[in-house]
């Protein structure tokens, strides 16, 4: 599990209605806020009517309660553990928001509208992260023998504990992609242009999530076999000691006493770093000589294809998937990279036409 920094309880008889008011909360600051951002841009609505349009996050809502409260999770103790990974996770995203609303005020773009897109791209990256790595493990999710987890609620399908880890974040951003292109499409928004402001945010807010990984020892490095003084050894708490100790020849990977796995590589620094060098190079020497819309976003995917690559020839996490002897990791990276080479060319040719 992951190092929890305090747990906050819910006693038994205010969870439920501590539940129906955070929903009610969400439902109605969304209405709000659309009414706002209708009323400034010279088509006021009333209440009912920004209710309506806000449907689907409603019902999702409700129906998440409704089965919530009747499996009977919230009628007993709630305990919500604060995790320092969703921590992390939470500090990257609310950064990565502020950011792109301010540089897409100044580029003249909706932040309102940038913030509610950036709430679809949360969703799509938490199903589509977990999305990928079922597809790709699918044996430990659907075989009788793993089927279902044990928690503090009860026995729930394992799919749905994403607390033991299994969030992929290549699966997470093409999820993202799919989803704020139909957003962008659906609302006339400029997929390119808008996608040159939100790219930095993703590249800082990886920073911490991989920050996150690390204090969760998930996503981990294989065995160092030199006398780095940067290796590192995760206690039993950890996810990697937890898939060690699962292994066939534990002993490959845990020290003799089982007190900490062997010195591991430190791959989720490797590219938490990585991608703070990135999210620097973007908006201190690409973005500033951007000459077309898509090159900020063409330049992240080749660079992040690139430092992703590298940083897989370290990984030990197995589980992620192995095709033709090269990591699942590595054959997406390759279809990222060409992605951003196909935008980079189409999108340039486009401009100097133009031009």
């Amino acid at each position: 599990m992951f190092p929890i920094i305090f747990s906050i309880v819910i006693p038994a008889g205010l969870a439920k209605p501590a539940a129906v008011l955070a929903v009610l909360l969400v439902i109605l600051g969304r209405a709000l806020a659309w009414k706002r951002r209708a009323a400034r841009e010279g088509h006021p609505v009333g209440l009912a009517a920004a209710l309506r349009d806000d449907w689907v996050i409603s019902a999702v809502l409700v129906v998440a309660l409704a089965a919530l409260w009747r499996a009977g999770l919230l009628g007993a103790d709630v305990r919500l553990p604060l995790h320092t990974y969703g921590l992390l996770i939470a500090a990257g995203f609310i950064t990565g928001i502020w950011l792109a609303q301010r540089e897409g005020q100044r580029r003249g773009q909706d932040p309102e509208r940038i913030a509610d897109l950036t709430f679809w791209i949360l969703v799509a990256a938490l199903v589509g992260s977990r999305v990928y790595y079922i597809l790709v493990n699918w044996r430990d999710y659907f075989e009788p023998a793993t089927f279902l987890a044990t928690t503090s609620f009860g026995r729930i399908p394992r799919l749905l504990a994403i607390w033991e880890g299994g969030l992929v974040f290549y699966g997470g951003f093409i999820g993202s992609v799919l989803v704020a292109w139909l957003y962008m499409r659906r609302h006339g928004m400029n997929f390119l242009a808008h996608a040159d402001t939100l790219i930095p945010s993703v590249a800082l807010g990886h920073f911490f999530g991989r920050l996150g990984c690390y204090a969760a020892g998930c996503c981990w490095g294989d065995v160092g076999h030199g006398h780095l003084p940067w290796l590192v050894r995760f206690p039993p708490e950890s996810l990697a000691w937890q898939s060690f100790a699962g292994r066939d020849s534990p002993g490959s990977f845990l020290a003799a006493d089982r007190s900490a796995t062997l010195p591991l590589h430190p791959t989720q620094l490797y590219e938490s770093f990585g991608e703070l060098g990135l999210f620097l190079l973007l908006v201190v020497v690409i973005r500033p000589r951007k000459r077309f819309h898509g090159q900020v976003l063409a330049a992240w995917l080749m660079l992040y294809a690139g430092l992703r690559t590298l940083v897989e020839n370290f990984r030990g996490d197995v589980e992620r998937g192995v095709v033709l002897g090269l990591g699942v990791g590595i054959w997406t990276s390759l279809l990222i990279f060409a992605a951003g080479a196909a935008i980079f060319a189409t999108a340039g040719r486009r401009a100097r036409v133009q031009a």
